[in-house]
């Protein structure tokens, strides 16, 4: 298959389009419903949205956690399915099953008994963290059946299956919202829970995607359908040591990723309750945003994986380079078309206080002014470096610059010096501006080109 950036390369685009396309949709889709999320609870007042918003970042930090396990996954099995060897597929779903239920456990603890006694450390807001504490303990069995979700939709997708994690996830999407309008506000005779509706319509639909996810895999006696045969090999301490090394660092590097990612939320709300509602309606513009670009990667990293497991590096180097010319034309022409509809943005969330609406419109013109300098990270991180394994490097230059300069730069801003809201939004984009040379130079070395499959 050539590669060549040409409107007549009809193979690559169907391909790419195969891949991306529903990844793209249901990451759309999932944003939103976190706007929804945030929509119907606006009529709540600001604690509401705040209150949402703050432990929809405390899921979302457990959610890049799980996706280090998950993407680990996905670049083994899209490299061992580059090079047929799809035994070894199935063990490395077992093998992330396993370590992924043991590493969500202790999560599920701490976020399903007495939350309010450490959410005080992250908002000074007694209400907003009463709120909070209760979404979290009716959501908190959520975070093992999403880890499993992750897991069984990165290793479908690795291998080409992009359409039943959409379908699933869509599924999943069209209760949530039924249930949150149910709930939420009362409808059909059900009391209006407020907040707590809202978690109980995620909790509700994550299971309804779950089963739908196992029923479809099973039903159809896929490979990935595993038995007791294909998990008792998992359990053998060579196969998981040897997947603990190698997503170790993509684990670290997501978790202390979103962690950092959490802590600018958090230090957010230390400038006003206004700056942490405008949060919680930024989060999910942002992700619908970002939706068409993980596609995007996650296309680029299947393509990419599969042709370094079939030893096929010059591959590997076009597809990175037409990816990169297809992210430079994309993100310019969302970026304007994002702020050309801002008005009718603004307009939806027409139930917010004017001080909130007026820092919204700010955030959102500085988010479409930098957004491009993320998005070429992010698609140079998860669609070629990790693609072949590069995770160390990838490790060691995001959370030096995440931990030893934006988050020190924030914190001094905010606490040292009391500066507005809008700085300090601004200077969330400062890390991924240090990012962007040296990973645009990492790929140029083209270290990250290994068949990780001759490791085996």
């Amino acid at each position: 298959m050539t590669t060549e950036l040409r409107p007549d390369n009809r193979q690559f685009w169907w391909t790419v389009l195969l891949l991306a396309l529903p990844v793209a949709l249901q990451m759309l889709l999932q944003s939103l419903l976190g706007m929804a999320d945030v929509v119907m609870v606006s009529r709540l007042g600001s604690e509401a949205i705040a209150a949402v918003g703050l432990a929809a970042k405390l899921h979302f930090l457990l959610l890049v956690l799980m996706s280090g396990l998950a993407t680990g996954c996905s670049v083994l099995v899209a490299q061992y399915s580059g090079a047929g060897k799809f035994a070894s597929c199935q063990r490395t779903l077992g093998v992330t099953l396993m370590v992924g239920t043991l590493t969500m456990v202790p999560f599920l603890l701490l976020f399903g008994v007495r939350p309010d006694i450490w959410l005080g450390w992250l908002n000074p807001d007694a209400e907003v963290v009463a709120l909070a504490a209760r979404y979290l303990v009716i959501t908190a069995p959520a975070l093992l059946l999403t880890q499993w979700i992750a897991i069984y939709e990165a290793s479908l997708r690795a291998l080409g299956n992009t359409g039943m994690p959409l379908l699933a996830g869509t599924l999943s999407i069209l209760i949530n919202v039924s249930l949150n309008y149910i709930l939420i506000f009362g409808h059909f005779g059900f009391p209006a829970l407020g907040v707590a509706g809202a978690a109980w319509g995620t909790l509700i639909a994550r299971l309804c995607q779950l089963l739908f996810i196992l029923g479809w895999v099973y039903g159809r006696q896929h490979g990935f359908a595993l038995r007791w045969a294909q998990f008792k090999p998992a359990l053998a301490w060579q196969p998981a040591r040897r997947f603990l090394a190698f997503s170790m660092p993509l684990v670290a590097n997501y978790g202390l990723w979103g962690l950092g990612n959490a802590t600018y939320h958090v230090m957010t709300g230390f400038t006003g309750t206004h700056a942490l509602a405008v949060m919680g309606v930024i989060v999910p513009i942002e992700s619908a945003f970002f939706a068409l670009f993980v596609g995007l990667a996650s296309a680029s990293a299947v393509m990419v994986g599969r042709t370094l497991g079939a030893d096929n590096t010059e591959e590997a180097w076009r597809l990175h380079k037409v990816f990169d010319r297809l992210t430079l034309i994309l993100v310019l022409t969302l970026s304007l078309t994002l702020w050309l509809i801002s008005p009718w943005i603004l307009g939806v969330f027409g139930e917010v206080e004017q001080d909130t609406a007026e820092l919204l419109r700010a955030t959102l013109g500085i988010f479409c002014a930098l957004v491009w300098v993320k998005i070429f990270n992010m698609m140079r991180i998860i669609g070629v470096l990790r693609a072949g394994g590069d995770n160390r490097f990838v490790l060691i230059t995001d959370v030096s610059v995440m931990w030893g300069v934006g988050i020190p730069l924030c914190a001094l801003a905010i606490f040292g010096f009391g500066w507005p809201f809008l700085v300090i939004y601004g200077l969330m984009f400062l890390e991924d501006a240090l990012k962007f040379f040296p990973m645009w130079r990492r790929i140029g070395k083209r270290f990250w080109m290994k068949n990780l499959t001759q490791e085996d």
